[in-house]
């Protein structure tokens, strides 16, 4: 008997029994694929959990987005995740990331520090793991790759870079260097600057850039550049910005694309204001904030730039007057290019 006759007899006996051959050579079904995640989806993670730390969420808030080791890492000395009394976070930007193993994806990150009570700001840059597992996106673990620090001691201004085991430290500037004069942007006389002491101090997130206000009779506004990763005291250079009127600065915010700056000033009624300048072009940018919420209805404060710095987010509240609307107070996104404000939180 042929082969071809003996494989249909076969096919013959198991039909008659009711068996399909098919089913008697049981082939295994293939087995779905089990997704592994994709790292768009865990930079939005990623994305919330750092939007999460600019906003002083809680930690059992901030716990949620973490494993058990990447809780372990934060609890660790070399690692901050919330900002300290005095101190808020007011940015941050992803320098780079990669696809690991499957289901695993690195990224490093540059979070912007700034100090209230002293001139002081520091960029803080880590190594964040983010993992997909059992459907979810969390913080696998974080490692503290290095810190940027810049701080006002008298008139001098500091530049420190603490890496591994290793401190380096740069004298980057003396305000006795700084312009006896100047004249305000948009104005046509010049004005004694200040020069009795740093406002305040901020990085960008590349750290080779420090913005920074003075104090005295009328607060100045400036920012130091330089090229490469270490600053050399002989090549930094100095861009005044703007001089204000009777007032200084109290913060200042880079945007992570670095072309922005924000600043929070302490106005004459007792109450703050917001602007932003085009660091390159010297330029201030006018978003009628102040036709907006008046300076002694309102105090306006900065909150944070979004990540991909074409808006930030101001928090309105009550002014030393108490007459503002109280529709207005609450949380506004303000839209770098087109000037438009919505509300996002309530008072």
């Amino acid at each position: 008997m042929t082969a071809r006759y003996k494989l249909l007899s076969l096919f013959l006996v198991f039909s008659l029994q009711g068996c399909n051959l098919w089913d008697y050579l049981n082939i295994p079904e293939r087995q779905p694929t089990v997704p592994l995640g994709n790292r768009s989806e865990a930079r939005e993670l990623l994305h919330s959990f750092m939007n999460a730390r600019l906003a002083d969420e809680n930690e059992d808030k901030l716990r949620a987005y973490l494993t058990d080791e990447a809780w372990n890492d934060y609890q660790g000395a070399d690692l901050t995740l919330r900002a300290k009394p005095n101190q808020e976070f007011v940015g941050y930007k992803i320098m780079e990331e990669s696809d690991l193993t499957e289901g695993r994806y690195a990224f490093t990150t540059s979070l912007q520090m700034f100090d209230r009570s002293q001139p002081y700001g520091t960029n803080i840059t880590e190594d964040l793991i983010v993992s997909f597992s059992a459907d979810e996106y969390r913080i696998a673990s974080a490692r503290l790759l290095k810190t940027v620090e810049v701080r006002g001691v008298g008139t001098d201004l500091i530049w420190v870079r603490r890496e591994k085991e290793e401190t380096n430290e740069v004298k980057l500037f003396n305000l006795q260097e700084f312009p006896p004069r100047l004249t305000p942007l948009g104005g046509t006389t010049e004005l004694e600057a200040g020069r009795a002491g740093y406002a305040a101090v901020i990085l960008n997130p590349e750290s080779q850039r420090v913005a920074f206000g003075t104090t005295g009779t009328h607060g100045a506004l400036a920012v130091l550049k330089w090229a490469g990763e270490t600053p050399s005291p002989e090549q930094v250079t100095l861009e005044p910005l703007d001089l204000f009127y009777g007032q200084h600065t109290i913060l200042q915010a880079f945007s992570p694309d670095a072309r922005y700056l924000a600043v929070e000033i302490r106005s004459t009624a007792g109450t703050d204001r917001v602007e932003v300048y085009q660091v390159d072009e010297k330029n201030r940018l006018n978003f009628h904030l102040e036709q907006a919420f008046p300076a002694g209805e309102y105090h306006v404060s900065f909150r944070q730039w979004e990540p991909d710095s074409k808006a930030f987010l101001i928090r309105v509240s009550a002014g030393v007057q108490r007459t503002g609307d109280e529709a207005k107070m609450g949380t506004w996104r303000i839209n770098v290019q087109t000037g438009e404000r919505e509300k996002v939180v309530g008072g």
